[in-house]
């Protein structure tokens, strides 16, 4: 791990960093979506690996869906 030690370096002054923003680059700002906490607590109480437990359940709810349509196409071609 790489340790940072910001000595009285007159840019990083209280004043900047308290008007700082972190900033996702353009490519992952697009794909941000927000989640309601608690939806995102109930993820975190399952998995460690909450965001990809999260991915895995919308994946497997379009899969769903798509065997759903799938099924409702056959049934009226029959």
């Amino acid at each position: 791990m790489t340790t940072f030690i910001i000595l009285n370096i007159p840019l990083f002054n209280d004043e900047f960093l308290e008007k700082i923003m972190l900033r996702s680059p353009a490519i992952q700002a697009h794909n941000l979506i927000p989640i309601i906490p608690d939806m995102i607590a109930w993820f975190q109480f399952q998995s460690v690996e909450h965001k990809t437990l999260i991915n895995s359940v919308l994946h497997q709810h379009i899969k769903s869906l798509r065997q759903a349509i799938a099924s409702r196409i056959l049934t009226r071609k029959g």
